[in-house]
């Protein structure tokens, strides 16, 4: 026994190393513990005094401004009680209420199934016209006139006594917007289109509901309608493109053809991808609600349809919330808004990236000489970012909305203080947001990867950069994918690499990476362009095509 005694230390002894070293690994995963807890709860205790403060302003400063819960765009339970009454909508409901297929009653229950939200439409203003009922915003906002002012004495000056005549940048407005008759032509055409796929669509419902006794003829007439729709779809952005090319577009007028043929494929999957699910479930409207239908299916009426096509919003609804008048006083400022953006523009691109790559390829270029010009273009390129913002995504949208009296006005939300790039892009655009999730997540989610989120997202992601890549790529007419990388590559790094960011950094370099990313962006399709004009090329096979001009021209 006194042996044994006397070996119990040293056995205990010899083991204390491995208890020492567990020792140490819980006091590193306690001290990981306590400080993943105090950030959490640091950014708790921001989010709820940040709330705090915007209740407050939304009180006290913005008397018009939407005062529900922001995540109530997108809800699980869609009523009629979800958008407010308004006035008339274009089916003629007073009360401007949306509705889905999704929609249900306290007689007819949701059943017990995990389903992704729906959009509900509200009546409400945009962020900017909420902001600058503020004195303080609004100063800021004069601010903004002073300098657009002086840009436009600068390009007096320079005009008269450099160049010995004042053009206020007209000559890049004639050059951008030659050809646009045939561009205005092309787009009748294109919503003669649109409309006949209204026509077509209802044959399609009318005649699957007479084949109904007959299913394995019913799914033959389906199946064949959607290779036929399809291929529609395929060939209206294959002529659209091709288009660019044949008629030789400047940039201007590639972009607009282009963005508007988007906008239209867009808008004619949202109806029919919207309307196909209720004819296929066989629901009828009555009112305001769906249900069961024992005749023919439900098909909106055209004035809906013609409504959609030009209402500033990507997701179809029967009805909207609509406001009680046009404000001509409003509608008129955001017009003369977006005539001034452009003129700033023109002034942007005359001084700045004319001047900066108008000899690029004629001229020696080394390392230091394009350093200078890349940084010389990040301030111009911020400014490009930013105006094209607020030019798009506000004053027209406004416009727009203010001729047609649509009420719901989000078309974007406060990107500027996000802090990851989930969030900026969820805010940045919500009208292609929006329908990125309703037409594309929602069924690569449900019906594609089975409930796989990553792959869903991926596949909006990929989706997303090659339709950039398209409209760009045709407006310039090069192949140059620098605009598929930055979005589909290093965009998609850097939403799951900022997940974790702190506010305060993931804020700072949020902002960081958007100057210097726009800045090499349009630098790099700048250098691209005047490369191929500037250098005498020679395209002998298609793999010419595939090479960048800026890498031949040198080498």
């Amino acid at each position: 026994m006194a042996n044994e005694n006397k070996r119990l230390p040293e056995e205990v002894q010899a083991r204390l190393p491995d208890f020492n070293f567990v020792r140490d690994k819980l006091q590193k995963f306690q001290s990981k513990m306590l400080y993943d807890f105090e950030q959490r709860l640091s950014c708790t205790v921001e989010d709820v005094l940040r709330d705090l403060r915007q209740r407050e302003l939304r009180d006290h400063e913005f008397p018009n401004f939407d005062r529900s819960d922001p995540k109530s765009t997108w809800n699980n339970r869609v009523t009629s009680k979800s958008v407010p009454d308004v006035s008339d909508s274009p089916n003629g409901n007073a009360n401007g209420s949306s509705t889905s297929p999704t929609q249900h009653t306290a007689e007819n229950p949701r059943p017990k199934k995990r389903t992704l939200p729906e959009k509900v439409f509200v009546a409400r203003e945009s962020y900017l016209t909420a902001l600058l009922q503020v004195e303080h915003m609004r100063t800021i906002y004069h601010i903004f006139y002073i300098i657009l002012v002086m840009f436009l004495l600068n390009v007096i000056f320079y005009d008269y006594f450099v160049e010995g005549r004042i053009d206020l940048g007209l000559g890049t407005f004639q050059g951008g917007l030659r050809r646009l008759h045939w561009v205005m032509g092309v787009w009748v055409l294109e919503h003669v289109f649109v409309l006949a796929l209204y026509y077509a669509f209802r044959g399609w419902a009318l005649v699957r509901h007479k084949l109904k006794p007959q299913s394995a003829l019913q799914r033959f007439w389906t199946h064949t309608c959607l290779i036929l729709y399809i291929s529609s779809q395929m060939v209206f952005c294959y002529v659209s493109s091709s288009l660019c090319l044949k008629f030789d577009l400047p940039f201007v007028s590639a972009c607009v053809l282009l963005l508007e043929s988007t906008r239209l494929l867009m808008k004619m999957h949202a109806f029919v991808r919207y309307n196909a699910g209720r004819v296929v479930a066989g629901k009828a409207k009555t009112e305001d609600k769906e249900e069961e239908a024992a005749g023919p299916p439900f098909i909106p009426p055209l004035h809906c349809y013609t409504y959609f096509l030009f209402a500033p919003t990507l997701i179809y609804r029967d009805a909207y919330p609509r406001t009680p008048e046009i404000r001509w006083k409003f509608a008129l400022n955001r017009l003369l808004e977006v005539v001034a953006v452009a003129f700033l523009y023109a002034f942007i691109h005359e001084r700045h990236i004319h001047a900066h790559f108008g000899q690029f390829g004629l001229e020696p270029m080394g390392a230091p000489q394009l350093i200078l010009k890349l940084f010389g273009m990040m301030l111009p390129s911020a400014v490009i970012f930013l105006c094209g913002f607020y030019l798009i995504l506000h004053s027209w949208l406004n416009f727009t909305s203010e001729l047609l009296r649509f009420g719901d006005r989000m078309f974007y939300k406060d990107w500027w203080t996000a802090h990851t790039y989930d969030g900026y892009y969820r805010n940045w655009n919500v009208v292609v947001h929006d329908w990125l999730y309703e037409y594309v997540y929602k069924d690569m989610y449900t019906h594609v990867f089975r409930g796989s989120k990553i792959a869903a997202s991926l596949s909006v992601f990929l989706i997303s950069a090659l339709v950039h890549e398209q409209i760009l790529g045709f407006a310039l007419q090069m192949f140059f994918p620098v605009m598929f990388v930055f979005f589909g590559g290093v965009g998609v790094s850097l939403v799951f690499l900022m997940r974790r960011a702190p506010k305060v950094f993931g804020n700072i370099f949020l902002w960081f990476s958007l100057i210097l990313g726009n800045g090499l962006l349009i630098s790099l399709y700048a250098m691209e362009y005047y490369a191929k004009k500037n250098c005498n090329l020679n395209y002998q096979s298609w793999t010419d095509h595939l090479l960048p001009a800026v890498w031949r021209c040198y080498n």
